[in-house]
């Protein structure tokens, strides 16, 4: 089958995209307490663009290989502490991705009492991506295949422990919406076999904090510029800058997604783990929003390679 200029596009995204979709009470697992805790929710929808880069220059575009959603909702529980529900949500649409099925979320929730945060719960699922280079990459193209295996993780983070468990499962190449209960499902029962790994937070230096959280600190103006977070038991650095942008305002005005009088800010950061190389992005959000999930994401996981979620009016 010709390898055409999309296939091309979606090749280098396969071996790196899907692992990025994701990085005191009695612990309920995450995962199987959100769907109760969406309703409330303020929610966004995407659609993903890919670029393709040669020498930071962009040469190939890709328009609407995929789509995103995210979520926020804060609630008051029934002891007064307040809760934060978070979830980002990726994945191809095979019709135009080269028949490429790549699916993941992350989930979060935290518990917090008196500005101190109490815990934290995290949830990911992800489809899993072997794949290292192109050339491998290529080779995920136009499969028959009816299955797929998927990686699970699932952490447990207060100020003196952490718990966290992940796990691998083979299941139906399914990346719909409509069909994700059935593969938390299969998740559930996938952790529910694996060995949960625990740690002294006080004696490794690990704060309790996660990325989503860390992440809406910032965007909401509660946040530090650099910090640190807790990922599958590691700690990660953190750092963001902030700075308007008028540009972009405007063209997301026209669209209709933010009103006459809006300011837009561009939100410019790194992620990286002690020893490992920087993930770069960027977000714009509208600025004085209580839930201000970004307008636009971009990052780049790879020197060719920049994905981007613009959202949908």
């Amino acid at each position: 089958m010709a390898f055409t200029r999309r296939s091309f596009c979606w090749a280098s995204i396969a071996g790196v995209a899907g692992r990025h979709f994701l990085q005191a009470a009695e612990y309920r697992p995450v995962g199987w307490l959100s769907e109760a805790r969406t309703a409330g929710g303020v929610r966004r929808r995407y659609r993903a663009d890919a670029q393709i880069l040669m020498l930071s220059v962009p040469v190939l575009h890709c328009k609407g290989v995929g789509d995103g959603s995210a979520l926020w909702s804060d609630s008051v529980a029934s002891n007064g502490t307040t809760e934060r529900f978070l979830e980002f949500t990726g994945r191809s649409a095979p019709e135009h991705a080269a028949g490429l099925n790549r699916f993941g979320f992350i989930q979060e929730l935290s518990r917090t009492a008196d500005r101190e945060r109490l815990e934290s719960h995290y949830f990911g699922l992800m489809t899993s991506s072997p794949e290292e280079s192109a050339a491998e990459a290529r080779k995920a193209l136009y499969t028959d295949a009816k299955e797929a295996w998927f990686s699970a993780i699932e952490g447990h983070i207060t100020e003196r422990s952490i718990e966290t468990v992940s796990a691998r499962f083979l299941a139906p190449t399914r990346t719909s919406a409509a069909e994700r209960s059935q593969l938390m499902e299969q998740a559930r029962q996938a952790l529910a076999a694996a060995s949960t790994r625990k740690q002294d937070a006080l004696a490794a230096g690990l704060p309790p904090r996660t990325f989503l959280h860390v992440l809406a600190d910032v965007l909401s103006g509660n946040g530090p510029s650099r910090t640190q977070y807790v990922y599958n038991g590691r700690l990660y650095h953190f750092k963001v800058e902030k700075s308007p942008d008028a540009k972009a305002a405007r063209a997301f005005r026209e669209l209709g997604l933010i009103g006459a009088t809006a300011t837009l800010a561009r939100i410019s950061g790194m992620l990286w783990r002690d020893g490992g190389k920087p993930t770069e992005f960027k977000l714009w959000i509208e600025e004085d929003n209580p839930h201000p999930l970004p307008l636009r994401i971009e990052y780049q996981p790879r020197n060719y390679l920049r994905l981007t979620f613009e959202a949908e009016a």
